[in-house]
């Protein structure tokens, strides 16, 4: 009954914040880059962990960052669940890069880690709505020498 009344205020509220923006798209994102693979890596690499992220998985082209985090209202009513322990919802980032005659292209793909309620690891796509930070990202990809 709590989650029907939580899930009702939620809705009501974010329909109408909802109808008055433009709605972002879900990921991959793709962006693109003059630099080698190897320097964007490394950018990227130094910039996440500034931000608190944790490397949780390091390939040659491939790597992955996450950090714990509290899931959009709506999102963690029907999916998150927080009685399992050792188990937390994290926001993870995803990268692959691909290098193909001086242009590195930078794929992302953000997404929602959590425990269902029973207890199995889940996904969900985070999409990337603050225009500013994907421009930004796209700048600081620009300027990587």
């Amino acid at each position: 009954m709590k989650r029907v009344l939580i899930l009702f205020l939620a809705m009501t509220t974010l329909a109408g914040a909802r109808d008055k923006k433009s709605k972002a798209q879900q990921g991959p994102y793709v962006f693109t880059s003059k630099a080698s693979a190897s320097t964007l890596k490394a950018l990227i690499i130094q910039e996440n962990l500034a931000l608190g992220y944790t490397l949780d998985s390091d390939k040659q082209l491939q790597f992955r960052f996450s950090i714990p985090a509290q899931m959009p209202l709506v999102s963690a009513v029907f999916e998150a669940s927080s009685d399992c322990p050792g188990m937390t919802t994290k926001k993870v980032w995803s990268y692959t890069l691909t290098e193909l005659t001086g242009t590195t292209r930078v794929t992302v793909e953000p997404a929602w880690e959590y425990p269902d309620d029973y207890c199995k690891l889940q996904t969900q796509p985070l999409i990337w709505s603050q225009r500013d930070e994907i421009a930004g990202f796209q700048t600081m990809l620009e300027k990587a020498r």
